[in-house]
């Protein structure tokens, strides 16, 4: 792939690429461009600890570099490392869809971050399960490593049409009963949700030693609200509408926004979770390579695997 630049991860004209497969591969490429190794690392063997030689011992593991130092043989012992399991977990709930009419919707942008983020890790050989909530249903894919088990995964994401009103709470309640070995979770919602009942719920992830990566995806007119006339305000997540003057009530709007972005980001700060947020118009592949080159996030996965 040659043509990364800007313009061309544009989301606009991202959404524009018919395959989410190439659209997952354009990001990660752009993303990788100049930066470091990503952090996500799969099986291995890797080195533990030295001791003493003893006769019958392979010679290919004598640290000849130590022996030079010390003027005594030694070998060195290794472990070998488990793959990562990854679960990306998707609010495809109503609000997730907005704009209806617009160039790319919250769940398209979280699908092709989500994308590219599977793409890395299968790549890898690292297990992957993707869920996204369906109404009140869930639709599930279990962790797997095969390379052309990544376009069941992206055949997902890309087929699904945000609806109902059962978003990131169900979620991480269907992770809570059914995720039993440390891993890897990754939420990709709005947040528009009751605050201490969110976090009560990742906490218990935090607890059973899962490591919790948060995407907040927004469109900017959450950020801005700039409408200036009066409008029929509709749910996406039920029949509810309020017909309201906009000039009047946004600052009201605004205040209410911003109350809860803080009492969010101030909740996951104190449980330690790593959060990004990703605007619609933010190129992904920042946002992509932001996560991949965090010297925090590679020294808690090499902790953690």
């Amino acid at each position: 792939m040659t043509q990364t630049s800007a313009t061309f991860l544009d989301p606009s004209v991202l959404i524009g690429i018919k395959n989410l497969t190439v659209r997952a591969r354009t990001v990660v490429e752009g993303a990788l461009v100049g930066e470091h190794i990503s952090p996500f690392r799969g099986g291995s063997v890797e080195f533990a600890q030295h001791r003493a030689y003893s006769p019958g011992d392979e010679l290919r593991y004598v640290d000849w570099r130590l022996y030079a130092r010390t003027d005594h043989y030694h070998v060195k012992q290794f472990e070998v490392t488990t793959n990562l399991r990854a679960y990306l977990l998707l609010d495809g709930s109503g609000s997730m869809g907005y704009p209806v009419d617009g160039p790319i919707s919250k769940f398209r942008y979280a699908s092709i971050l989500a994308g590219a983020l599977a793409y890395v890790l299968v790549q890898q050989s690292d297990a992957t399960a993707v869920a996204v909530s369906k109404g009140k249903e869930v639709e599930f894919l279990p962790p797997r490593s095969q390379l052309g088990y990544l376009t069941q995964i992206l055949g997902v994401l890309e087929n699904h049409q945000p609806q109902g009103e059962q978003g990131i709470p169900n979620l991480i309640q269907y992770a809570l009963d059914r995720v039993h070995h440390r891993s890897l979770i990754v939420l990709f919602s709005d947040f528009f949700v009751d605050i201490p009942e969110l976090m009560a719920k990742i906490k218990i992830l935090k607890s059973r030693g899962h490591d919790v990566m948060v995407f907040q995806i927004l469109h900017p007119d959450e950020e801005s609200f700039p409408f200036n006339r009066f409008y029929r305000f509709e749910s996406m997540e039920d029949d509810q509408y309020l017909p309201a003057d906009s000039q009047a009530i946004r600052q009201a709007y605004l205040e209410a926004f911003q109350a809860h972005q803080t009492q969010f980001q101030q909740a996951l700060h104190q449980t330690g979770i790593d959060a990004t947020l990703a605007k619609t118009d933010d190129p992904p592949d920042r946002i992509l390579a932001k996560i991949l080159n965090n010297p925090l996030r590679a020294k808690k996965l090499r902790r953690m695997y």
